[in-house]
């Protein structure tokens, strides 16, 4: 079957010419420049480290006559619908570190350097005790800035303004240009930006700080609808359910270690600015992996086998093959689409407090120092890659083997999804116990990582052709909530320390 690929033109005549230039130097083609800029022996690198991965297999046991035949949904074993997979979840992981750490980083940013009764532990990296922001340099970044709660969760707000105003954009970006397109984009430009944040802000203070947040939150909005493509176009309907939970799992692992390296980072000499230096370089890693072994369907990769491709295809045919002018009126009157993004903005609503909230209630309200409350809040997102995992499987395994049906599956998974994390919440407000706080925590983000098969997966279901588009549309709606939450939140809670008793 062909898949629908984006257009890349014509070749540029000095592509060509160069090759002719090279091929008449050395006499050879084997140094040629393909399409992408890429010399060939970096491509040959490129073949020798993904076969490492793969297992040998007989390149004529699957067929479609077979397949159709027999109704064997078939094996293939490791391939590079794998590699792609692990591409992904590297790309998710990543963004979602670049997105967290700002929860822990931003009260290390915002501790008065005269603050010497906090209890934060101390802060080690080298300032004058009689400097003040006032005073500092544009290349003075070691420094901490007088934010109010108010100012720091305008900052916050920022990303999720820009996630809002170019996500349906991005989609439809990744619609029609492919999902790799935008995960380069996004990595890449976060990347950049990341790096520049500390002399940005020692520059503009807290508005360009916002600034940079709104422009990551535009280019990170594409993140989860171009993933959702490439899935559509990568994976098998059988491997579906357990492969996105893998890829799924990198909000968990990112989230965990972002507050890890916020508090980790913000805490060593390097202070906080080395936690922005080290998101961007992983950024610009991922950006260029994505750019060299990634690829928009199984037809844009060079060296997938034919088997593979049958392999993944077959559950395909129907799915992707076409695309037509976008349905409007069906999606707009669509029931089971309106109560996939109903979950979606409700489950969002829940992981965005604590995604946002956590930290500082770790460090203002539970007391903890600021090393303690990045390690404590990663604590529930290890048990959402556990359960992640677990869950995925769980379902490819009941769906599968007609234990169940696909759609009692979604519901079941987003049940758990949605109800456990809301009953956990309820109690946290209750409890005056440090302990049983981050244990209430850690289940509720456990039971929460259901929804990567639950209303997540679903959009898949509904519309292979249109997954990306539809997901941007939740995601919009959803992170209008996010936007809105940081401001309701500095309303109704004018210091941080607030007492938990009566």
């Amino acid at each position: 079957m062909q898949y629908p690929t984006p257009s890349l033109g014509n070749k540029f005549t000095i592509i060509s010419l160069l090759n002719a230039i090279l091929n008449k130097i050395t006499g050879t083609a084997a140094c040629t420049i393909n399409l992408n800029g890429i010399p060939d022996y970096f491509l040959r690198v490129r073949t020798a480290l993904i076969n490492s991965f793969s297992y040998k297999r007989d390149e004529t046991a699957l067929t479609t006559t077979q397949a159709s035949e027999d109704g064997d949904t078939g094996k293939y074993g490791l391939g590079h619908r794998h590699i792609q997979a692990l591409l992904y979840f590297i790309s998710l992981t990543i963004s979602f570190i670049s997105t967290g750490h700002i929860g822990v980083t931003i009260v290390a940013m915002s501790i008065p350097e005269n603050n010497t009764e906090t209890n934060s532990s101390a802060l080690t990296w080298d300032l004058d005790e009689d400097v003040t922001h006032d005073k500092v340099g544009f290349l003075d970044v070691y420094q901490s800035y007088d934010w109010p709660k108010s100012t720091q969760e305008i900052i916050q707000a920022s990303y999720f303004l820009g996630v809002v105003v170019l996500m349906f954009p991005v989609g439809l970006l990744g619609q029609r240009f492919g999902g790799k397109v935008v995960l380069q984009l996004a990595l890449g430009v976060n990347g950049i930006t990341s790096f520049v944040v500390p002399w940005c802000v020692a520059w503009g203070d807290w508005i360009a700080f916002s600034v940079i947040r709104f422009i990551q939150g535009c280019v990170l909005s594409g993140i989860y609808p171009g993933i959702n493509i490439l899935i559509t176009h990568w994976f098998p309907v059988a491997e579906r359910n357990s492969l996105s939970s893998f890829i799924y799992a990198g909000t968990g692992i990112g989230s965990m270690l972002a507050f890890l390296l916020g508090g980790i980072l913000a805490d060593s000499r390097f202070g906080w600015p080395s936690t922005f230096w080290v998101i961007g370089i992983a950024c610009c890693i991922a950006c260029i992996l994505v750019t060299i072994f990634a690829a928009t369907t199984p037809n844009d990769h060079r060296y997938i086998t034919e088997a593979e491709k049958i392999y993944i295809a077959r559950d395909q045919v129907e799915e992707v093959i076409t695309k037509p002018n976008l349905p409007w009126e069906k999606i707009i009157t669509s029931v089971p689409l309106w109560a996939t993004i109903i979950a979606h903005v409700g489950n969002s609503i829940g992981f965005f407090f604590f995604f946002m909230q956590g930290p500082s209630y770790m460090f203002g309200v539970l007391n903890f120092d600021i090393m303690a409350s990045g390690v404590l809040v990663a604590l529930p997102y290890l048990g959402s890659c556990i359960s992640a995992l677990a869950f995925g499987n769980l379902s490819d395994y009941l769906t599968n083997r007609k234990i169940i049906t696909i759609k009692m599956a979604r519901i079941l998974f987003n049940s758990i999804a949605c109800f456990i994390p809301a009953i956990c919440l309820v109690i946290i407000t209750f409890t005056t116990s440090s302990a049983l706080a981050v244990v209430l925590f850690v289940i509720s983000s456990t039971a929460n990582s259901g929804h990567h098969t639950g209303w997540m997966v679903n959009y898949m279901d509904l519309s292979p052709n249109y997954c990306g588009l539809l997901m941007s549309i939740g995601n919009a709606l959803a992170n209008i909530f996010a936007v809105l939450l940081p401001i309701i939140v500095s309303a109704a809670v004018t210091d941080v320390v607030t007492l938990l008793l009566a």
